[in-house]
């Protein structure tokens, strides 16, 4: 144990030696009145209590030569484009920093609340005007505590070293199959990427950790984190005075099974803060050294040619399920006010590269594991870091395999909101093509 403590320590000292500063902060967003909640499309009432709080965090990173960005992390089900649009606007009238030095990301918690925007896009949720006045004042206060909580990161910025480090845990299950058998063979991803943040007092500030799997243990009408609100909480209570921040990542066909147990979701949260503490202090972590690079753009991600009118009309009528007949009718509505329905989607890529020591690849929606797969095996397993529900969650990303072999993932789940249907199976080449680009442009 001591030989380990040392090694942690030297590696830290090596890391405080590259001039680096880093902040954090945390803020409740835990709602004050019942509010609708997200994730489930069969609940038919407003929470009912918090079982556990669910909070809003934020990591401000400075390197040498002063260049900043700000992670803001949240225990929400995903943030609209049109939030995270109006929360970094605020960051950069405060703050200073462009579109690119700011990176959100949601644990894609479905018991947590519904934001506005959200809710606008899903016409699976059928509430009166008192229910969407609750859900609106909730949103305005979450977004609030958005600005606010990264304004203190910044406003904590502090000479510190930073590393990083990757281990392992094992509860997510790729949830697809063809046949309903106990036979799971999909891919996963295991990996529990780990960035800790320390002081010259040797004491943890702040550590980040990832995860690709949803946030899915519980269903019911009680607030709370889920399994990464669990996970966080443990690393504070190991990690006194630092701030736990859990980063999502490529988890959109993955499941922690088995599920539906309190004790479940504090037993995955355990076990991923056992995995994360492991590699805090641990031998195998780098210190961040070199410059601060981002990159951030929107590219247009394709769909397949959307329904006629005629097929429209049809499905609202006698679509197969009240969920297609929903969607129909959006759709519809959209065309009977004068509207178009899109055929793309402004979709947000986006690269942060720490010195030479990793790069977070960070995309936007609902993103299958084939992803992290492909570009940890294009762009390296050991420094390559992967999260989903970046920026802006706008429905599932499905690879070309998942798109072919069709279900929930592949394009059911459209259904859901107002995208007019799967996207194009161009959609894997363009995202992995631009995310090369930006790794090669954050290189120079």
């Amino acid at each position: 144990m001591q030989k380990t403590c040392l090694i942690a320590i030297l590696a830290a000292s090596a890391a405080f030696a590259q001039g680096w500063k880093a902040g954090a902060a945390s803020e409740s967003i835990t709602p004050t009145e019942p509010v609708w909640m997200a994730g489930y499309a069969a609940r038919t009432k407003p929470s009912e209590g918090v079982r556990h709080p669910i909070y809003v965090k934020a990591l401000a990173i400075e390197d040498p030569a002063g260049e900043r960005a700000v992670l803001v992390t949240a225990d929400l089900v995903g943030f609209p484009k049109e939030m995270t649009d109006w929360v970094a606007e605020e960051i950069r009238k405060q703050h200073g920093l462009a579109r690119d030095r700011i990176l959100f990301n949601a644990s894609h918690n479905h018991s947590g609340p519904v934001t506005r925007k959200y809710l606008a896009t899903r016409h699976t949720f059928q509430l009166d005007d008192a229910r969407r006045e609750a859900v609106t004042r909730y949103t305005s206060f979450a977004e609030k505590q958005m600005v606010a909580v990264a304004g203190k990161a910044l406003a904590d910025l502090a000479p510190a070293s930073i590393t990083f480090g990757q281990g392992f845990a094992g509860f997510a299950v790729n949830r697809r199959r063809e046949t309903m058998s106990r036979a799971l063979p999909g891919p996963v991803d295991h990996d529990v990427p780990v960035l800790t943040v320390q002081r010259p007092d040797g004491k943890v500030r702040a550590i980040v950790a990832g995860y690709a799997c949803h946030a899915t243990v519980l269903g019911d009408y009680e607030i709370n984190g889920d399994w990464p609100g669990y996970a966080q909480s443990a690393l504070e209570r190991e990690f006194p005075g630092a701030v736990a921040l859990f980063v999502q990542g490529a988890g959109a066909d993955s499941n922690p099974l088995p599920r539906r147990s309190v004790e479940l979701a504090q037993k995955y949260g355990e076990v991923l803060a056992s995995a994360a503490s492991q590699v805090a202090n641990g031998k195998r972590t780098k210190p961040v050294e070199g410059r601060l690079r981002t990159a951030f753009e929107l590219i247009d991600l394709p769909f397949q040619t959307p329904p006629s009118r005629q097929e429209l009309e049809r499905r609202r009528t006698s679509g197969a399920s009240e969920i297609e007949r929903r969607h129909a009718a959006n759709l519809l509505s959209i065309l009977d006010g004068g509207g178009t329905i899109r055929s793309s989607y402004p979709y947000p890529v986006q690269v942060w590269r720490l010195g030479d020591t990793f790069k977070l690849v960070a995309l936007g929606g609902e993103l299958v594991v084939d992803y992290s797969v492909r570009l940890k095996r294009q762009h390296g397993f050991d420094n390559t870091w992967i999260a989903g529900y970046s920026n802006d969650v706008m429905g599932y990303i499905a690879s070309r395999r998942v798109l072919r072999e069709g279900g929930y993932e592949g394009g059911g789940a459209m259904l859901y909101g107002s995208n007019p249907g799967p996207w194009d199976e161009a959609v894997e080449e363009t995202i992995v093509t631009k995310v090369a680009e930006l790794i090669e442009r954050t290189a120079r």
